[in-house]
């Protein structure tokens, strides 16, 4: 993907074109994909997604995660 999840380096924009090959390939694959699927990517961070019908969009949710095993 070119940089490391969180990288906030302009890198990190999704469409940066110093990012090219398997990388530039890669991410247009996940932005494409998440897109189908109701989906934007924010344009600076490559991994970052929301949610077009967001149900909650005013909602903050803080409640701890946990794995469960399966």
């Amino acid at each position: 993907m070119a940089t490391g999840y969180d990288c906030f380096d302009t890198l990190s924009h999704t469409d940066d074109p110093r990012v090219t090959g398997a990388a530039r390939e890669h991410r247009q694959l996940l932005k494409n994909a998440m897109a189908r699927d109701g989906f934007r990517n924010l344009p600076e961070e490559w991994w970052h997604f929301t949610l077009n019908d967001e149900p909650y969009p005013d909602t903050y949710f803080d409640f701890p995660v946990s794995r469960r095993s399966v």
